[in-house]
């Protein structure tokens, strides 16, 4: 960047930051004048719904002051689904593990000990790819 084009984003910069120092104290001005009238006027106390602070609900990952049976049922019972899908998965991963490793051995028995195929090189990557989703989601 040339200087000059610097000392011009610099110079915007100090403006916009004077510019909002000037506006902001011009509102914390009138702001002022605004709590005076209403003090005047016999009315000091803020808005009701404002008086205690605004109001929050709680947070789902905030437990709740009293315990629901009812969530608690229905956390036991998600959990016990998702384990056994994950269950399912795994056994059906396991089950097309073996399929391909005996894949694999029948086609390395076919071939001869000084050339090996394509598809036994892409098959042993898919075996070495499943087992590693495999373990990976047991340790999960």
């Amino acid at each position: 960047m040339r200087p000059r084009r610097i000392r011009q984003i610099v110079r915007v910069g100090v403006l916009s930051a004077a510019a909002f120092v000037l506006v902001s104290g011009a509102g914390l001005q009138a702001g002022n004048g605004l709590v005076e009238a209403q003090q005047k006027n016999g009315n000091p106390k803020p808005p009701p719904n404002m008086q205690n602070g605004p109001a929050t609900l709680p947070s789902l990952d905030q437990p709740t002051l009293g315990t629901d049976p009812m969530r608690a049922r229905m956390d036991e019972e998600r959990t016990k689904a998702m384990n056994d899908d994950r269950q399912k998965r795994l056994a059906a991963d396991v089950d097309r593990l073996l399929e391909l490793s005996n894949q694999l051995k029948s086609d390395l028995g076919k071939t001869n000990k000084d050339e090996l195929s394509v598809t036994v090189i892409r098959r042993a990557a898919e075996i070495e790819k499943l087992a590693h989703d495999v373990q990976s989601r047991m340790k999960n």
